[in-house]
């Protein structure tokens, strides 16, 4: 009976065995045909089981993932984190049971893990007001949900509720609107109560990083919910303050307080309301809570006059009614301290600045905007040797560049960026440079303690100018920078072109001669500070202008308001995709299309002259749009034909 049972076996067994052999292959081939949104939108954080479908298809169908469907992948394993961190929790044997033989069913004893890990997602960040009673009541009694809370931003009460960035964030579930608990009989006692309900949902947000303080137009000052928030102080990492309050004049008393260790981000901002500010602001507040940080990575300061009070400060220029940071120089030391912002503060002596500097190191990027009114005879900025070894990018007035630039170090500083300074044009005569006053110093010895870091500094951006010289001897110094911004022109120059600050601002009139200072700088791939191309006014707001051209400059007719004439000019004139260019311009008027021509030519010669710019100003100013010059270089079969351009109008991102 033996023999017989098993030879059928053997038959019938086989055939399923080289069909299961195939099933495997026709799986895959059926997974590869389906098609995958690599649209990182079209799969939502609170959707795991969706995100862990894709990726199973991702993997195990597409052998040679495209760029999109690997940033897809990343998209999802983010998207899995989450709930992969929550059941590791849930299949962790209970601590509480010490029994050795004690049962751990994990997921099986909570089943509700993972949709809770859903719901207390939208809790990682909150963005409201402070008179959001319901908010701070919901988290005071949902200790698990408040526990989420990474992120709180507490917007002004003038703020707009939705519909953009800075709006409300509140998450799901929360009822929003009047409630038995915002309303009150007594309007006097609001503020305390809204105050009142901040702090007691401050104390449950055990997991809070980061908060940011935005109420300005409240008596409800930051002050007040610093005690309560110090108490959550084993965990936040970066503070953002933006209240007139902080810089008001008072009197602080030094007391023992406890010890930020995990701070690391500290910004400090006024705001330019009235409300709240003072004639004579101080930083003796923001001492005392800095005082605290012990840590510190990256710190700003940035004071912003208000506009109600009519002085020269509130349009920006130098004055003493900026906030005195002497002692704040002269004792704020921070060793782990890398990125330093300090925007519009005064200093009465030289000591303070230079003490400080030399103290930190550590410092990699440094922007300070500080106005030093000191004697004549009181000295100037000095440094100890070998201060800032680590420097790569500063922003300040050429006065405090040059300090740094001239302190002698060990090793040369890894400066790339230098921003902030003026040119003022008193280097070149000796009389002017007798007229300058000793502590100033003038744009030749500045220019020769720049040109000791020519090889690595890659970005230049000035504030202002004088004559066109003084641009020349900049480039001459740094050959190799390749994101210029020479800023506005100043003096008499400037007066003239007084009434096209705003709108659209015509090109420059000696295009040529700008042309040929780009031409020494070849890896210039930026420049900004000097309009170039026409107004096209007939182009969409919302769309770009594309325009193909060639880049040999034989149509260039060398006067900015001329045009090439004549047959031989007309040959070598722009002749790519005519039928495109044609369409694009039937709507247009004959002005426009001669400005748009003419445009092709700067186009050309721009790229002729500099063969690595690709990026300049648009012509209307203050805009976020920029041109664009992209090129093609060589034919399908491989050889070299004359190269050609074509520019776009782009929107930056902000």
């Amino acid at each position: 009976m033996a023999p017989s049972t098993r030879a059928p076996l053997s038959k019938t067994v086989s055939p399923p065995l080289s069909t299961s052999r195939t099933r495997p292959r026709k799986t895959l081939t059926t997974l590869s045909s389906q098609k995958i949104n690599t649209n990182p939108s079209a799969h939502p954080r609170t959707d795991p089981i969706n995100a862990l479908n894709v990726l199973v298809k991702l993997l195990t169908s597409l052998p040679s993932p495209t760029q999109a469907e690997h940033a897809l992948s990343l998209h999802l394993i983010n998207v899995l984190d989450p709930f992969v961190y929550h059941g590791v929790r849930a299949l962790a044997p209970n601590p509480v049971s010490s029994a050795p033989s004690a049962p751990c069913y994990g997921l099986v004893n909570q089943p509700t893990e993972i949709i809770d890990a859903i719901l207390h997602f939208d809790y990682r960040v909150i963005r409201c007001k402070i008179s959001s009673i319901s908010v701070w009541n919901h988290l005071v009694h949902h200790r698990s949900l408040a526990r989420n809370v990474r992120k709180l931003e507490i917007i002004d009460e003038r703020a707009s509720c939705s519909g953009s960035a800075s709006g409300m964030l509140i998450p799901r579930g929360i009822l929003q609107g009047d409630t038995d608990l915002e309303s009150t009989d007594d309007e006097l006692s609001m503020h305390a109560k809204q105050e009142r309900f901040l702090a007691a949902a401050l104390v449950r947000m055990t997991g809070l990083k980061e908060f940011k303080w935005s109420c300005n137009h409240s008596p409800i000052s930051i002050a007040h919910v610093w005690p309560t928030l110090m108490m959550r102080a084993a965990n936040l990492k970066s503070i953002n303050i933006c209240d007139n309050l902080r810089i008001a004049r008072a009197i602080v008393k030094r007391k023992k307080a406890r010890r930020l260790l995990k701070m690391e981000s500290v910004a400090f901002r006024s705001t330019p309301h009235s409300y709240g500010s003072a004639k004579h602001p101080e930083l003796a507040r923001i001492s005392a809570m800095l005082h605290q940080c012990v840590n510190l990575k990256n710190l700003e300061v940035t004071y912003i006059a208000p506009r109600s009070l009519g002085s020269p400060s509130a349009q920006g220029t130098s004055s003493r009614t900026r906030p005195l940071a002497d002692e704040f120089f002269m004792y704020g030391r921070w060793s782990n301290l890398t990125t330093l912002t300090l925007t519009n503060l005064r200093c009465g002596t030289f000591a303070s600045p230079s003490s400080f500097l030399s103290a930190h190191p550590a410092l990699e990027v440094l922007h300070m905007d500080v106005s030093i009114h000191a004697p004549t005879a009181s000295g100037h900025l000095y440094l100890a040797d070998g201060a800032l070894p680590r420097l790569r990018e500063i922003k300040a007035s050429k006065d405090i560049i040059n300090a740094i630039l001239e302190c002698p170090s060990d090793a040369r500083r890894p400066l790339e960026s230098v921003k902030g300074f003026k040119l003022s044009g008193n280097g070149a005569s000796a009389s002017a440079t007798q007229n300058t006053p000793p502590r100033f110093v003038s744009d030749a010895t500045f220019l020769s303690n720049l040109k000791q870091y020519a090889n690595c500094i890659r970005r230049i951006e000035l504030v202002g100018w004088h004559d066109m010289e003084d641009v020349k001897k900049l480039t001459s110094c740094v050959p190799n920078v390749q994101h210029l911004d020479v800023g506005r022109r100043m003096g008499a120059a400037a007066h003239r072109n007084a009434g096209a600050e705003k709108g659209v601002v015509g090109p420059a009139t000696n295009i040529i001669e700008w042309t040929e200072l780009l031409a020494t700088l070849p890896e210039l791939v930026t420049m900004h500070g000097v309009k170039f191309f026409y107004e096209v006014s007939s182009a969409p707001m919302g769309g770009s202008i594309v325009v193909s051209s060639n880049s040999a400059a034989s149509s260039w007719s060398g006067a900015p308001n001329g045009h090439s004439g004549g047959a031989g000019a007309r040959d070598s004139s722009p002749m790519t995709n005519i039928a495109s260019f044609s369409k694009n311009q039937s709507h247009m008027s004959m002005m426009e299309r001669s400005r748009m021509r003419k445009n092709d030519e700067i186009a050309g010669v721009l790229a002729w002259k500099c063969p690595k710019l690709r990026r300049v100003d648009h012509w209307e100013e203050g805009s976020p749009k920029v041109i664009v010059l992209l090129k093609e270089h060589a034919d399908e079969a491989g050889k070299e034909r004359e190269s050609k351009v074509r520019w776009e109008v782009r929107r930056m991102k902000q």
